[in-house]
């Protein structure tokens, strides 16, 4: 007998319905769009990636999940923009890394670690706790930031480094090229009362390309009046072009005496932190 094949009937696919209630239909209860939005607003990150695919209703409805997530997280809006990529504000609301400090062990609170040393002159750099002959560092941070603590340079020039890589911290290449939030960089120094010293900050805005776009530059001579007091040197990057990726903050200090030691001038609370974009500054 002759075999017959069948090909098995599949079912006419049907097309999403914008009018329709898919996806707002939960145990036999119907959710308005609102209510859906205020439920997926209180889901962790990683729970919202996941309600993204289940259906198209809920994948269109993450764009402004999202941002008002991000504005619960952030503690305001990014501006609107239709072009804005979803995980940008998933890194903002999962990351955090607007407002805060992005140097690690800004002070030496944990040594020497996460700087990269590119000059050790005289005794090396030194980690004083509390500061040697200055005053106590300004309480101007949270509590928990407030300790007496601070990098010391010696009688020659003492250099360190440190690359912030500002997509791996949670801000999204769309974000730097378009809205180009402000970036505010800032350090308390110091030098002792019996003892002028030398201090240097230099901060290297660097594009995707490793060209340097932006930098800024400071020195200060710390000698009679500015000895034995703590003061901070602060600057803001704004309108630096797209293509930032990295930033470089590096601090240089000595002693102008040459005493054996560690003498020179004394760096505190290094900060670099990206502000809340304001505005699109480019498209």
């Amino acid at each position: 007998m002759g075999q017959s094949n069948t090909t098995p009937t599949s079912n006419p696919r049907v097309m999403f319905d914008d009018e329709g209630d898919n996806g707002l239909v939960l145990c036999d209860k119907y959710l308005p769009v609102e209510i859906l939005i205020e439920i997926f607003c209180r889901a962790d990150c990683k729970t919202l990636l996941s309600c993204q695919l289940v259906c198209k209703r809920w994948k269109m409805l993450m764009f402004s999940v999202w941002y008002k997530k991000t504005e619960q997280a952030l503690g305001k809006p990014i501006p609107w923009d239709d072009k804005l990529p979803w995980p940008a504000l998933y890194l903002a609301c999962s990351k955090k890394p607007y407002e805060r400090n992005l140097v690690k062990n800004h002070s030496g609170q944990e040594q020497l670690k996460y700087w990269e040393i590119t000059q050790e002159g005289g005794d090396h750099w030194t980690v004083e706790e509390p500061p040697l002959g200055v005053p106590e560092l300004p309480q101007t941070e949270p509590a928990t930031e407030n300790k007496q603590i601070c990098f010391t340079t010696s009688y020659s020039y003492c250099c360190k480094v440190q690359r912030i890589n500002l997509v791996k911290e949670g801000i999204h290449p769309y974000i730097l090229d378009t809205y180009q939030p402000a970036i505010v960089v800032s350090e308390w120094y110091s030098c002792r009362w019996d003892c002028p010293a030398e201090y240097l900050l230099l901060v290297k805005l660097i594009n995707d390309e490793n060209k340097v776009i932006y930098e800024y530059k400071f020195k200060d001579d710390l000698q009679g009046e500015k000895q034995n007091q703590w003061l901070k040197v602060s600057h803001v990057f704004e309108n630096y072009r797209p293509g930032l990726r990295t930033i470089i903050f590096e601090h240089v200090g000595k002693d102008k005496l040459f005493w054996a030691g560690h003498y020179g001038s004394k760096m505190s609370k290094a900060s670099v932190s990206v502000k809340i974009p304001k505005s699109i500054r480019h498209i």
